[in-house]
């Protein structure tokens, strides 16, 4: 088999291992499958010892080389949550809010606080929002790397003009001023959640 089916052969075994990992992790799988992980791993190992066509097939594999064992590290620890009776995931401690179709993190909001928050004299807190924004990005990308998805297309500045759109939407839809995001695992991949931020009297 010639080089390029090869990496085709090894992309798509990776992809499917990667759904049973999550199949099993999740719930709908009993047992992790250790086998094809195996022959994976073997599959690796030989491609490793030969010598591909041209450069651009050598980067390729290398690639999907360092994606394997980032799975692997994200597999191993997953399932070290889940035989500990954790449910398995970087965020996975969520629950459903009652009626509102969004999740709920227990504790640390990471929303950035409204615009009309004053602090240090009557000045917005400006900078406090930029910050609290950077890090949900910087947590969102680190998750994402971790699950093994490509964070390529990641862009800071979309990503706070998506937050301002999607705070907007939702504040008007649930009759709320605020709305705090934060980051869940679901179905296998990495998303943004949110939900009415609670107010203190």
């Amino acid at each position: 088999m010639a080089w390029g089916q090869e990496l085709q052969a090894l992309e798509d075994a990776l992809r499917s291992l990667n759904a049973q990992y999550d199949a099993f992790l999740y719930g709908s799988s009993p047992k992790p499958p250790v086998e094809i992980r195996r022959k994976v791993g073997a599959q690796i190992r030989r491609l490793s010892t030969s010598e591909p066509d041209n450069s651009a097939e050598r980067y390729r594999f290398s690639t999907l080389q360092g994606r394997y064992n980032a799975l692997c590290e994200r597999w191993d620890r997953l399932q070290a949550e889940k035989e500990a009776g954790k449910r398995p995931g970087v965020y996975g401690h969520f629950t459903r809010i009652s009626g509102a179709g969004l999740e709920r993190p227990p504790s640390r909001p990471n929303a950035p606080p409204a615009s009309s928050v004053e602090r240090d004299g009557g000045k917005p807190a400006a900078s406090a929002e930029s910050s609290a924004e950077r890090d949900l990005f910087e947590r969102f990308r680190k998750a994402k790397l971790e699950h093994g998805e490509d964070v390529r297309g990641l862009d800071f500045e979309k990503f706070v003009q998506r937050l301002a759109l999607e705070r907007a939407k939702l504040a008007q839809h649930f009759g709320v001023q605020e709305i705090e995001f934060d980051i869940a695992e679901r179905d296998g991949r990495v998303r943004l959640v949110a939900r009415p931020k609670e107010t203190t009297t």
